[in-house]
C-alpha cells in the first residue's frame, strides 16, 4: 500500500514522538517526564501529541508496544538468517540477556509492572506477536534436527506461554542476572536434544 505524503508525515511524526517517549520514559519513568520534554525531543508541538495519542498514558502503552515490537524484530532476523541453529540460540539469548539488564535499569519497566493495564498489554502483544515467532523458531529447530519432531508445536506453545509465567513475576526484575540468565536457558536449551539420537 502506498502511502501519500500527508499519510508519510504522520507516520514519520508518531514514530519521532514514540521513540522520543520512550527513551525519555526508559531515563526517567512515566511520572516524572511531562509532554512538552516529549514534544521538544521529537520537535513537535504539544498539541500533536495529544491528537495522536490523547494522554500521556495512552503514549506510554504506545511506546512500551513499540519497545516489544522492536525486540520481536530483531528475534525474526536472527531466526532468518543464515546462522546454524545453535548459533541463532546463542544470538537470542545473549540479546534477551540484554533486554533484561535494560528493563532492569529502566524506570519505565519499573512503572510497567506496577501498572496492570500496561502488564496486560505486555501480555496480549506477547501472544499475538510471539506465536508466530516461536512457530518459525520451532519449525527451523525441527527442521535442523535441534528438536524432537516427535513433540506437537502445540506442546512446546504451552511450555513457553507457562515459562512466560516466570518472566511476567513482579519478583522477576528484582532477581540477579544469574538467575535471570538461567531461567533463559532453560527456557531455550530445555528445548534441544533429542534422547533418541
Amino acid at each position: 500500500m502506498m502511502l501519500n505524503g500527508y499519510e508519510k508525515r504522520t507516520m514519520k511524526k508518531r514514530e519521532a514522538i514514540i521513540n522520543a517517549a520512550r527513551e525519555l520514559f526508559t531515563e526517567r519513568g512515566i511520572i516524572n517526564v511531562n509532554i512538552s520534554e516529549i514534544a521538544n525531543k521529537a520537535n513537535v508541538s504539544q498539541v500533536t501529541i495529544y491528537n495522536y495519542f490523547g494522554d500521556k498514558n495512552a503514549l506510554a502503552k504506545e511506546a512500551f508496544v513499540s519497545y516489544i515490537e522492536a525486540a520481536i524484530s530483531k528475534y525474526v532476523q536472527i531466526i532468518d538468517s543464515e546462522l546454524p541453529f545453535t548459533e541463532k540460540l546463542e544470538c537470542i539469548i545473549q540479546d534477551k540477556r540484554d533486554m533484561v539488564n535494560e528493563i532492569v535499569s529502566s524506570y519505565f519497566s519499573e512503572q510497567i509492572w506496577e501498572d496492570k493495564t500496561l502488564r496486560l498489554i505486555f501480555q496480549d502483544t506477547l501472544k499475538e506477536k510471539a506465536m508466530s515467532l516461536y512457530t518459525k523458531f520451532l519449525e527451523t529447530g525441527k527442521k535442523e534436527g535441534f528438536i524432537d519432531k516427535s513433540i506437537p508445536n502445540e506442546a512446546i506453545l504451552d511450555y513457553f506461554m507457562a515459562s512466560m509465567q516466570i518472566y511476567q513475576r513482579s519478583d522477576f526484575i528484582m532477581t540477579d542476572s544469574e538467575y535471570k540468565l538461567g531461567i533463559m536457558k532453560l527456557f531455550l536449551y530445555g528445548l534441544i536434544g533429542n534422547p533418541n539420537k
